[in-house]
């Protein structure tokens, strides 16, 4: 067995590359492959800077990637983590030794011309510098950091107390705290807030979820699509199709729930005898396996303890009966019969198939192998066609249930052909078999999100008008958006969308409808450039996007006003010292090499035999 620090990182990592599944999937896994906190640290990094050393090896005819020999090589994923190590990890050396080690280091003064050749030119062609200051590895955005309040063990009040605690404990200087403009219960935090997430008690027992903010919209267009408080908003039960691992599933239960209890549903006598239900389904059985202990961990029982109340007039304690039901079923959902008994109920479903990916920029434990290729490539666009393929087949069938009124479709791509392509089919070949008009499938805008401004391209075809390109929500995060790339619609029968009222969308405009006067700890409502480390950039609404052309441009951030310069603020040089000292000693160790090289031909001794 192998003594390199890196053993570990380097297994997980052919794991990630062997068989295109993100970090989580393959560490969490049931496999025997071990995994400790350091090394999926370093996978994760590795895996987010994996596009920077591609751009390194590939440059002038991939000379590098040739010498290094890493297409041949049998680790290539210990080798990409050895490279992370030397030209972007945080002490720019690699520890231990090994022969891998031996042949990247031949070649080490090639890899760090190249990087710096790659930072100048992206910097100069990208204006991110004026001083030259900037690095290769600061080019990847950088966005706050997101905790979403899991309102169904917990309240706001107490998670950020908790947090300021924390804050307290660990010395953090970054402390405060904003609500998100979009997203109710959504804590938005500094990228420099340095505790240990993953650790936290909060986030171990699910009181608090890191979950992106893109990926809470799907959720919340759902349940907050366009109808307010009409007859229609909360009845019946709903379908997560493609649930694993379950945030935008216990999102859902979050937002029913609290409608629920704040009354909006007419049929509240009846839900108070039976919950309702959200059956959140996987074909895979260990992503159903994960799914069913994330549920375990973020949503309470049906019948749960700590729901009990006490009456005030006579004193007795009532049980209650937990409102909301999260049904996992191990079960494909095309293989789903519309007119099962068991979904007799279901007005809603969730649709949030497998993508590409190709919106994921700035999480790297959920980045896999072939997310960031060029959509150019062969290899890639035949493996988007099939991925769209599926995709409209399923929302196809998710139309196809006769009692479903209203559907969300989302992914994480960027791409036209996962979005408004299949978009545009599914409403044009479902509608064209239905003969009652007020039966049709229609898009509208989620008026929950009525303040976003990003909207769909116009694929320039005869299915969708503008009107309906505008109905649809996408999010960049290479322009401007500070949240990982993503794309919803939300689709209603033309006989509910009728029907709809115009909601108040203050409903979290900003959340001035979920901040109170006396609320403490919270500093506000979160807009873009409160955070100085994190560049932004102003979005037209009349700009889509563009799925294959990322704009890199940023800003100069806004400095804060009346900063201190106190001891804590010292600690900021403690890198800068390290990474000076760090190359004093690359080169001492270098002109060592060099001088043992040059006396090597004159130092061989001649062979003594002792007697």
């Amino acid at each position: 067995m192998s003594t390199s620090p890196y053993h570990e990182a380097g297994k997980l990592m052919n794991q990630i590359l062997t068989h295109k599944k993100s970090v989580k999937t393959v560490a969490f896994s049931k496999s025997k492959l071990k995994c400790s906190k350091s090394a999926y640290a370093t996978v994760c990094n590795t895996i987010q800077k994996k596009p920077l050393i591609d751009s390194i090896l590939n440059d002038d005819g991939g000379k590098l990637r040739k010498a290094i020999e890493l297409d041949q090589a049998r680790n290539q994923g210990l080798i990409y983590v050895l490279l992370y190590e030397l030209l972007l990890g945080p002490y720019g050396n690699i520890r231990g030794g090994g022969k891998l080690k031996r042949i990247i280091l031949k070649h080490e003064a090639a890899l760090r011309d190249t990087k710096e050749k790659l930072a100048k030119e992206t910097i100069r062609s990208s204006d991110a510098s004026k001083n030259g200051e900037s690095t290769f590895s600061d080019i990847l955005p950088r966005f706050p950091r997101y905790g979403r309040v899991n309102t169904l063990k917990s309240s706001m009040a107490d998670i950020v107390t908790e947090l300021h605690q924390l804050m307290e404990k660990y010395n953090v200087t970054q402390t405060d705290i904003y609500l998100d403009a979009h997203v109710p219960d959504l804590l938005v935090l500094s990228p420099n807030c340095t505790l240990p997430w993953h650790e936290l008690e909060m986030v171990q027992q699910g009181r608090m979820i890191l979950q992106d903010k893109s990926s809470c919209f799907s959720a919340l267009a759902l349940m907050h699509g366009n109808q307010g408080s009409s007859t229609v908003s909360h009845q019946g039960d709903y379908i997560d199709a493609c649930a694993a691992p379950g945030n935008k599933t216990s999102h859902l239960a979050a937002l029913v729930h609290k409608s629920l209890k704040a009354g909006h549903c007419e049929n509240a006598k009846e839900m108070q005898s039976r919950p309702c239900k959200i059956f959140a389904l996987d074909r895979s059985s260990s992503r159903h396996s994960i799914l069913k202990q994330r549920m375990m961990q973020l949503a309470p029982r049906v019948s749960d303890p700590q729901d009990n109340h006490t009456d005030q007039k006579s004193g007795k304690q009532t049980k209650n009966t937990f409102p909301v039901e999260i049904c996992t079923l191990h079960q494909d959902f095309l293989q789903v019969n519309p007119q099962d008994k068991l979904f007799r109920n279901v007005k809603a479903i969730l649709l949030d198939p497998s993508c590409s990916g190709s919106g994921i920029v700035n999480a790297p434990d959920r980045v896999a192998d072939g997310v960031h290729r060029d959509e150019k490539d062969a290899t890639n666009k035949s493996r988007i066609r099939s991925l769209a393929n599926f995709q409209l087949v399923a929302l196809k069938h998710a139309m196809s249930f006769p009692q479903v009124d209203r559907i969300v479709y989302s992914t994480c791509s960027v791409h036209v052909q996962e979005n408004e392509d299949v978009v545009s089919m599914a409403l044009k070949e479902t509608n064209d078999t239905i003969s009652d008009h007020d039966l049709k499938w229609t898009l509208v805008s989620p008026q929950i999100l009525s303040t976003w401004k990003r909207r769909g391209i116009d694929p320039h075809n005869d299915n969708l008008t503008s009107e309906q390109c505008n109905a649809m929500i996408r999010v960049n995060g290479l322009d401007g958006d500070e949240t990982n790339g993503f794309f919803v619609s939300y689709f209603e029968r033309v006989r509910l969308a009728k029907d709809n009222v115009a909601i108040d969308n203050t409903i979290n405009q900003g959340g001035s409808k979920t901040i109170q006067s006396d609320d403490v700890g919270i500093r506000g409502i979160y807009r873009p450039g409160a955070f100085p480390s994190i560049a932004t950039k102003t979005i037209v609404a009349s700009t889509p996007c563009t799925p294959s052309v990322a704009s890199s441009s940023s800003t100069k951030p806004t400095k804060p006003t009346s900063i201190s310069f106190t001891q804590k603020d010292k600690k900021s040089l403690l890198p800068r010292k390290i990474a000076k000292k760090m190359q004093w000693k690359r080169k001492q160790m270098e002109r060592k090499r060099q001088r043992l090289q040059n006396a090597q031909p004159s130092s061989k001794m001649p062979t003594t035999t002792t007697t």
